[in-house]
Parts: structure tokens; C-alpha cells; sequence
């Protein structure tokens, strides 16, 4: 009998261990073809080409966040401050115990930078991705923060936020180890001049 659900999530399961490990340029169809002992046609039955089997991990890796800070969001009834701080720390925790996590966004943003066909069409699953989580954080933002309607102070917030972390991402394993990174958080958090619909 044929398992289609399980023979992509072994797809998955290799192509997030080559990419991280042998970066986008280094990874190759043939090479994930080859580990997983599956036909060409199998593969490209269930992924159009590289770009798409990349952008089908990174979501699965950005689905695992999600989900790992919607459920624990439920019943919390923080302050915006202490729960941004948590929310951050608990991603910064998940990177620093997952290597691979930690080198595919690592790779997206290499591939970024290169520019070119492949750089334009990774930033644009990047562009996709952030907007999946913007869409599915809000309703948790609207849910421990009643108060906190509206929508292009949250968007601004969270990208505010995201580039503070990415600066913390590129440094973690480097400059900064888990605790250093997780009080560099604390540390740039407890200065924002946070309010009921955002932040200053």
C-alpha cells in the first residue's frame, strides 16, 4: 500500500539534514533521491524542484515555532513585556538545542544575500513565511491581549522584534551562548516603552 503522508515527511526529514548541513548550493535532488532510495519522479511527484522542497522544510520549521508558542500562550495572562520575553527566550531556546533549525535560517539568509534567480525566489518564501506567521500570531496576540487591536501596530511590533532576533540568531553558538543570548533578550526587551495597542 502507498503511504504518500509518510513518504514526504521522509523527504522532509532528509532534505532539512542536507541543507543544513551541506547548505542550499550543496544540496542536491540527486543526493536526497539517493539517501531516501526513491525514483527522481517520486520525488518531483511530491516537490516541483529544490526551491520548492526548501521552502516546504522551512515551513515545516516555522510551523514547529508556531505552534510550540501558540500552545504555550493559552491561558497565560501576562503583560505584554513579560510575554514577549518569554515568547523570545523559548525561540532562542529552541535554536540553541536544534543545530539543523539553527543552519537552514542560517542558509535562507545566505542565499538572500547572494542574490540572483534562486536569491530572488528564496526571499520570496521568506516574504511568504513571515506573513503565514504574522496571520497565525495574531489571533494569539488578540487572545492574551484583548486590548490590543490593531493590526499595524502588531505588524510593526513583530518585525520590530524579528530583526532584534535575528540580530541574537546570527551571534548564537559564535559571540553568544544560550544564557548570554537569552539576557540580551531580557536586556533589550525591558527597554521598550510598551502600550496597550504596541510599542514606542
Amino acid at each position: 500500500m502507498s503511504d504518500p503522508c509518510g513518504t514526504r515527511d521522509r523527504i522532509l526529514a532528509v532534505a532539512r539534514s542536507q541543507f543544513a548541513q551541506n547548505g542550499y548550493h550543496g544540496t542536491s535532488m540527486d543526493a536526497i533521491v539517493k539517501e531516501i532510495g526513491l525514483s527522481k519522479g517520486a520525488l518531483y511527484w511530491h516537490f516541483e524542484g529544490k526551491s520548492d522542497l526548501f521552502a516546504a522544510v522551512l515551513a515545516r520549521e516555522v510551523d514547529r515555532m508556531i505552534h510550540s508558542h501558540v500552545e504555550a500562550s493559552r491561558g497565560e495572562g501576562q503583560d505584554v513585556r513579560a510575554f514577549v520575553t518569554l515568547r523570545g527566550e523559548r525561540t532562542i531556546e529552541m535554536l540553541w538545542e536544534d543545530r539543523e533549525m539553527r543552519l537552514l535560517f542560517f542558509t535562507l539568509f545566505i542565499e538572500r544575500l547572494r542574490g540572483g534567480q534562486e536569491g530572488r525566489e528564496l526571499s520570496q518564501v521568506a516574504g511568504d513565511l513571515l506573513e503565514v506567521i504574522q496571520e497565525k500570531l495574531w489571533p494569539v496576540a488578540r487572545e492574551v491581549f484583548p486590548a490590543f487591536r490593531h493590526r499595524e501596530a502588531y505588524q510593526k511590533m513583530l518585525t520590530t522584534l524579528r530583526f532584534l532576533m535575528n540580530g541574537i540568531i546570527m551571534e548564537l553558538g559564535f559571540s553568544l551562548d544560550l544564557d548570554s543570548a537569552r539576557e540580551y533578550w531580557r536586556f533589550a526587551i525591558g527597554r521598550f516603552e510598551f502600550q496597550s495597542e504596541g510599542f514606542k
